[in-house]
């Protein structure tokens, strides 16, 4: 049996009892099928239409940095946990406490570099209680080369000591103190708090530090700046001498005419009168580590600033004794403050770690959330009565029905249209006439004999007015008050053929 027979076999039993084999696009275009798919692309599209409002806020920040979700060797991630985990409160701010929080409770700054925007967020908050950690390692994410063990979460170190530039920290924001460091800190080393109150710290003597972050109280930063000058030209300086050795060059310093008209300009400047600088800002010192200042607060404010971050980021935290330390600088600066005590929280607006505004979040958040709902459910009301409508086309109605009722109607538009209702007020009064004849039985009778009646009638009800004075009325009436005097006519004739609370009128 070749193919052609076989497919006739197996389709002719089905053709013989009439029924029709379900292909495999009957299968998957069910209505139930279709309905599903509509619904889950419906939701994904939702879906992602809301994630892309709240894309920012997702978005993650650039590993190895010195933010509170970092937990690279500069990150406060660690310190934000150990909070939690012994009993505090520890959250993160993005520029959007309220006025009571500002007033009450801590936020720690840590910009990873100098910068000026930290400047603007001081100056936009200046109500409220904080602490800022100045930066102090100039780092980037750590990305594995070859034969190199590590995460991408770590940090590496930007030079030969990866340290940020000293003469930089006076762009940070107004009044810092000038900022200087040192290496040779001794050994066991002598930590002193100047708030009296009792603290639970261990022996602090064994704390490693690596080149301390202090503040410099007495010197102003136009004197640091040109400190900073005169090192950087020696530098280089000796970079030339070397250069010219290695060269076989002979070494030439400055000329003696740029020595002599270096000598004149100063002589210039000193003749000139110079005014007396501004007094030092008034610091108050609450840590200090081996006579250095490292804990301050600035003059007339709430404004705490930690010159030594190593005191509280992760690498603080390689030892339970550093790890107690860093909560103890936390305390310290709660008391100091008096602000609310076990509570903290770490800003990242810094890191550009922001409440967006755009029009997708003001949609799905409340209070237009429920707004948007509504719309939502209309939109599907809408749909669903449009989805309902489908099938055969509904009859036209035509414009002219057939039918006594409907060409009456249709006569009535008519006479409306042309404004020629009111031109037959004696005829409608006519017909009521007639119709109250033919309700009362003297339908038959002669014209005289018939009104004889009917003024009999209205006499002993006391109908007023009487009909002939609405037809005559109505005969003149115009277009306004036609209404008016059809409406008494329908009244009359109501009162007319009302038989039930008066006797019975004679039929002949």
């Amino acid at each position: 049996m070749n193919a052609r027979s076989k497919h006739l076999a197996q389709s002719l039993p089905g053709r013989q009892t009439g029924r029709k084999r379900q292909g495999l696009s009957n299968v998957l275009f069910k209505p139930m099928t279709l309905f599903a798919l509509m619904a889950i692309g419906l939701f994904s599209f939702g879906a992602f239409f809301v994630l892309g409002g709240f894309a920012d806020d997702l978005r993650k920040t650039p590993p190895g940095q010195a933010t509170p979700r970092s937990v690279s060797a500069v990150g406060y991630k660690a310190l934000q946990d150990y909070m939690n985990q012994v009993g505090y409160i520890a959250h993160e701010t993005r520029d959007d406490r309220d006025y009571y929080a500002r007033q009450s409770q801590l936020v720690i700054y840590t910009p990873s570099r100098t910068y000026s925007r930290l400047s603007s967020t001081l100056e936009k908050n200046t109500n409220e209680i904080r602490l800022v950690v100045l930066p102090k390692w100039s780092v980037r994410q750590f990305i594995p080369q070859e034969n190199e063990q590590g995460s991408t979460d770590w940090a590496r170190k930007n030079g030969e000591d990866g340290l940020s530039g000293l003469g930089e920290f006076n762009y940070l924001f107004e009044d810092i103190p000038v900022i200087r460091r040192v290496d040779d800190i001794s050994q066991n080393i002598d930590v002193k708090f100047t708030m009296n109150f009792q603290r639970n710290l261990p022996d602090l003597s064994n704390l490693d530090v690596e080149a301390l972050q202090y503040f410099d109280l007495d010197t102003r930063w136009s004197e640091r700046q040109a400190e900073l000058m005169r090192i950087r030209m020696e530098e280089i300086e000796e970079f030339r001498k070397q250069r010219a050795e290695e060269r076989g060059e002979d070494y030439i310093p400055l000329s003696e005419e740029e020595e002599a008209e270096t000598e004149e300009d100063e002589g210039k400047e000193n003749e000139e009168e110079v005014s007396e600088p501004d007094p030092l800002p008034d610091y108050t010192v609450l840590m200090r580590i081996d006579e250095k200042p490292v804990l301050i607060r600035l003059e007339n404010s709430q404004t705490y600033i930690l010159s030594e971050p190593d005191l509280i980021n992760t690498m603080a935290f390689q030892t339970q004794t550093g790890a107690r330390f860093a909560l103890g600088v936390i305390d310290e600066v709660l008391v100091a403050s008096e602000a609310e005590l076990y509570h903290a929280d770490f800003d990242v607006s810094l890191h550009g770690i922001e409440n967006g505004r755009n029009l997708i979040k003001l949609m799905v958040t409340p209070p237009f959330l429920a707004a948007t709902l509504c719309l939502l459910l209309a939109g599907g009301l809408v749909a669903w009565q449009g989805f309902n409508r489908f099938g055969d086309p509904a009859r036209v109605r035509p414009d002219y029905a057939q039918g006594p009722v409907s060409l009456a109607e249709t006569a009535a538009e008519f006479m409306d249209v042309a404004n020629r209702t009111h031109k037959t007020g004696e005829n409608y009064a006519a017909l009521i006439r007639r119709q109250v004849v033919d309700e009362l039985g003297f339908k038959g009778r002669t014209e005289a004999a018939t009104d004889k009646l009917l003024d009999g009638r209205e006499k002993r009800r006391a109908l007023s007015p009487t009909y002939a004075e609405l037809k005559t009325k109505i005969s003149t009436a115009t277009p306004q008050s036609y209404g008016q005097y059809a409406k008494a006519l329908t009244v009359w004739r109501e009162k007319m053929i009302d038989t039930g609370t008066l006797q019975e009128d004679p039929k002949s």
